[in-house]
C-alpha cells in the first residue's frame, strides 16, 4: 500500500479534517487493528515490528467492543472540550494554571515563549486532573 493510500484510508476516519496533501513527504505509518491483535499472530508480529523499527503506528479501534467504547467516549470528551472553550477566554482565564502554580487549569494563547527571539506560542489548553 502506498503512503498516499494509507493517508486516504486514515483520513476516512476523520471526515471533518481536510485530506492530507499527497505531494508532502511522510514517514511510513503502519495501521494495526485492535480486534485483529486479539486473534492474529500476524497482527501481533506486525505490532512488534512497527514498535521496534518505526517506533509508532496507527491503532484502529473500530470493530472491537473496547475500541468502539473508547471511540464513543472520546467523541463525548471532544464535545465537552468544545463546550468548555465556547465559554471564552475571559471566563477561562479565571482558572489560569500559572496563577495556581499548577499544570491543571487554563493556559491561553501567547502565554508562553517558544524561542530565543521571544516569539509567543499559539496554543491554548485546559488540563484537568483525572481522579
Amino acid at each position: 500500500m502506498s503512503s498516499a493510500e494509507t493517508r486516504n484510508d486514515i483520513s476516512d476516519t476523520f471526515l471533518d479534517i481536510p485530506a492530507f496533501p499527497i505531494d508532502v513527504p511522510t514517514a511510513p505509518l503502519l495501521r494495526l487493528s485492535l480486534s485483529a491483535l486479539r486473534t492474529s499472530e500476524e497482527e501481533s508480529a506486525a505490532l512488534f515490528t512497527a514498535a521496534k523499527d518505526l517506533g509508532f503506528f496507527y491503532l484502529d479501534l473500530r470493530r472491537d467492543d473496547l475500541g468502539d467504547t473508547l471511540l464513543d467516549e472520546s467523541d463525548q470528551l471532544f464535545e465537552v472540550g468544545r463546550q468548555l472553550f465556547e465559554k471564552g477566554t475571559e471566563e477561562l482565564s479565571k482558572f489560569d494554571y500559572s496563577a495556581q502554580a499548577s499544570y491543571f487549569g487554563y493556559k491561553g494563547v501567547g502565554k508562553g515563549v517558544v524561542d530565543a527571539a521571544g516569539q509567543k506560542d499559539r496554543n491554548e489548553f485546559y488540563n484537568v486532573r483525572y481522579v
